[in-house]
Order: C-alpha cells, then structure tokens, then sequence
C-alpha cells in the first residue's frame, strides 16, 4: 500500500498524554483476551508457543500499544469510541466479524429480523450467488443489534486478528483522519497510524521492546501493526520461540511459503532418520507418540525408591491411569499402565505422590508423607542463602547420575497404531514400556552421549549457562540443572 501523504509535526505529543491515561475500554478487551486464550489450537502463535503459560494475548497487546500512542482530545467520548473502532470493538466492526465467522444462516437471519425483500437477498436455501459482503453487512447489521450486548455478539463473531485487516478496518481510516486532523495525521491503514503517531511522539516510528520475552506475542503484535521491535530473554527457548513468532508466523505469504517447502522437507529427512535409527518404532511398525516420565526419588523413612508425579491420571477421557504396586524384593514400584478404570479409582490415582510439596505414598497399609525439600537435603547458609545437597549438573549431562538424588523413569508409551499413522485420525494407546523399549531408550542415551558435544559446538543444542537471577535459580534449586538443555528433560 502506498503511504499517504502527511503534514505532521514531530514530537508534536512529546509531552501529551496518553488515552490509556484517561479512557480505555477495559471489560471488552478482557473478554477479547479470553476469547482468544479459549481458542486454543486457533491462536495465531499456538504452533510455536502454546506451552508458554504468561504469554500475553495479542489483542491486549495490540490494545496497550494504540492506548499508549493514540493523544486524548477534549472529547473523551469520541476518543473512546474511535479506540474501539480501531479494535474492531465497535458495531460495524463485531458485523464483519461475525459475517467472516458465517454467524448466521439465511434462515437464521430471516427469524431474527424483518426483511421485506428476501428475494434480494436469498435464493434457494442460501444466499444468492451474486450477493455481495456489502450486501450481507445490511443484514448483519440489523441482526446484531437484536442482541443484548457485547460478548453475545463477540461470542459468536471471528477476532479481529483471524480477518482480512484492510476489509476490516476500511470504513475506519476517514474517521481517523477527521478526529487528528489537527496534529495532520493522514492514513489508510494501522501501520500507518502506529507510524505517524510515532512521530508525533517520539520523532521517529514506536520501538517497542521487551526484555523477558517468553513466547514472543509482545514483539510479534507489536511489529504487526507496525513497531520497530527488540526482544531478547535469558532462555534460549524463548528466544526460539520468539525469533519463529516474528521470522515465521510475521513472514510475507511468499516467504512462508519457502519456509513450509523447507520445513516439508527437513521434517521427511529427519523422519527417515528416526525409521533408519529404529528408536521411535516397534517390531509390529506402531509408532510412539510421546513418552511420559517421572522423577523417581529414594524415601528416607523405609528406603523404598518412589516414582514421583502429583497425579497419576494419563487420559481422562479414556480414564488412563498408572498403577503403582510394590515390589518388596527391590524396594520400589512397579507401574502398570491401565485402560478404562472406574471413575473412583481414577480419582484415586489423581491424587498422585506428590501433594502440597511433600512425597506421599502408601506402602503395607502406612501413608509415608516426606517433604520434598528434606529429598533434596535443604539447609540455609550463615549468610540467609538457602543450599541443598543436589548435585549440580554438568554441560555434558543430559541425564541423572546413578547417586543423583531425582532420577528419571520412562513408565508410559502413548502409541500409534502402525494402520492409522497416515491417517488424520489415528487410533492409539497407552502401554509400559516392554524390555524392547528399554533396548531403544538405551539406543537414544548412546546417540545423545556420542554426539552432545559436536551437537552443541555447531549450535544444535544450547551450550549456555543459567544465568542467576530469582526465577532463573529455581531449576537450581530444585533439580540441579545449571545450563539450559537441562530444561529439555523437564
């Protein structure tokens, strides 16, 4: 798009306020925020961050950068009602909306409200073919204003982000123009207005940066409509995760392109890797899926080594759970992996052996409750720092030692049947990991040992320390990893 002309005036609202300061529409933003946290799968940055748990949501960010640049005017009322429309929060934005969602049928429509030419409008059981989305708005918009208030409508309706944002927001741009017109701004799209507000403000286009980045959405949002950006964080991860957010998901249609053609092809390669390696098939040509482990830790009241999780429920919906029975001969558990239990004893299996920071177990009738932190030998030095007797962990470690306190155990194997692996929907199950298993995981720890190193000097797999700091200390303190590939076992 070509950039408007302007006559701004830079640092003209060098010392103005901010419309965050006075007006901002708080309740509709949160309802936008869970909205999209509820979308799971269907966020825009799922794909590459979805584990990441503080990771903001866009529509706020998006929300807090235009409140912090847009200028107040003496008409709040106006300036509050252009901000929502510049969220797609108001009226005609919630009818495009949910016209892109298809919110209603013809039929839908036709109870909802009068229509005194239908045949204008319908044809068939639908719509005519040759109606337009301009025509469709009509009906949109008198359907939407039957409904009660704002989260009826949003519910039903797409968020701003999953529509076309020049279709959304054309009607937009005039009314802009005329309420800054004044401070000569002049513009045809969001970007554009982050750009010249930009000026007004600081002399040059927004910077926006963020230190701890996590899952990258502050960035990522930020540099969609149109900041300059930097983000940086002490996890590796994170910084992954960002770095994918802005180069990846951010990239042009053409690039993305290229990046899927290359994905395509790196994910074949590494696939036939893995069949080649024999570490992730079975004898019958099932696949894993994924692999469950515990912590497994000695109790100092009978000697017993526990396996450690604070619940034991693996599926809910196919009631899934491990089954722990002792073993007196070699003072630990067994853990045998169950389909289709009642719900009571799923329930039980909920509470798990680890509860409110202690190992709890029962073992011949006798519950046998040990806090964690009397596992891991806590004590405080002279100075107030705490210590404990883990041991800290070395660059080439990628697995306990066999005198670490927390060791790790493999007890479940989700996998797919081997008919179904090229199927969208595939059939699979949960099993304990049989003596051919063992043999694989053994296979997996020889290649990891044999190649650690050269993975780390070609920059494969992070070499970094961890950094200290007050959350950067806690896998320190609790597990013993000192440099970030640690994290990959968590």
């Amino acid at each position: 798009m070509q950039k408007t002309a302007t006559n701004l005036t830079p640092l003209a609202l060098n010392d103005a306020p901010a419309l965050i300061e006075t007006v901002f529409p708080a309740q509709k933003v949160s309802f936008e925020a869970q909205k999209e946290r509820k979308a799971n799968l269907g966020q825009t940055l799922t794909g590459l961050g979805s584990y990441w748990k503080g990771r903001k949501p866009l529509i706020l960010v998006r929300a807090i950068v235009l409140g912090s640049l847009l200028p107040p005017t003496d008409n709040s009322e106006a300036d509050l009602a252009l901000f929502e429309k510049l969220m797609a929060f108001d009226d005609e934005g919630l009818a495009r909306r949910a016209l892109a969602a298809n919110a209603f049928s013809a039929g839908k429509l036709q109870e909802m409200i009068p229509i005194s030419d239908p045949e204008r409008y319908f044809g068939g059981r639908g719509w005519r073919r040759d109606i337009t989305d301009d025509d469709k708005l009509v009906l949109y918009r008198q359907a939407l204003a039957t409904l009660s208030g704002y989260e009826e409508k949003a519910s039903i309706s797409k968020r701003p982000e999953e529509l076309d944002q020049d279709w959304l927001f054309a009607p937009v741009w005039a009314e802009v123009n005329r309420h800054y017109a004044h401070l000569g701004v002049s513009v045809q799209s969001l970007p554009e207005l982050v750009e010249q507000l930009g000026i007004l403000r600081y002399g040059h286009r927004p910077r926006v940066g963020d230190t701890f980045s996590g899952g990258g959405s502050i960035p990522f949002e930020a540099a969609r409509i149109g900041c300059d950006v930097y983000a940086s964080d002490l996890n590796p991860i994170a910084c992954m995760l960002t770095w994918g957010a802005l180069n990846i998901i951010g990239s042009s249609p053409e690039r993305r392109s290229e990046i899927e053609t290359s994905q395509e092809r790196v994910a074949k390669s590494v696939d036939a890797e893995i069949t080649k390696l024999g570490i992730e098939h079975d004898k019958q040509g099932n696949r894993a899926k994924s692999y469950l482990y515990c912590i497994e830790s000695r109790c100092p009241e009978t000697g017993w080594m526990i396996p450690l999780s604070p619940t034991w429920v693996i599926s809910k919906g196919r009631n899934v759970i491990a089954r722990l029975t002792p073993d007196h001969s070699n003072k630990r558990f067994d853990i045998e992996i169950v389909t289709g239990v009642s719900d009571k004893e799923a329930e039980v299996a909920n509470q798990g052996t680890v509860q409110d920071g202690d190992m709890v177990y029962t073992l011949d009738g006798k519950t046998h409750r040990t806090p964690i932190k009397t596992l891991r030998g806590d004590y405080r030095n002279a100075d107030g720092s705490t210590g404990n007797r883990l041991r800290r962990w070395e660059k080439s470690d990628f697995k306990p030692q066999p005198d670490d306190i927390f060791q790790e155990r493999l007890y479940a194997i989700h996998w797919i049947t081997k008919e179904s692996l090229a199927k969208t929907r595939q059939e699979s199950w949960f099993a304990a990991p049989t003596d051919a298993d063992w043999e694989r995981e053994q296979r997996v720890d020889e290649i990891v040992t044999e190649n650690l190193s050269r993975w780390q000097d070609e920059g494969l797999v992070p070499d970094m320390a961890i950094e200290p700091g007050d959350k950067t200390d806690e896998p320190i303190r609790t597990r013993g990893w000192t440099h970030w590939h640690h994290l990959f076992n968590a």
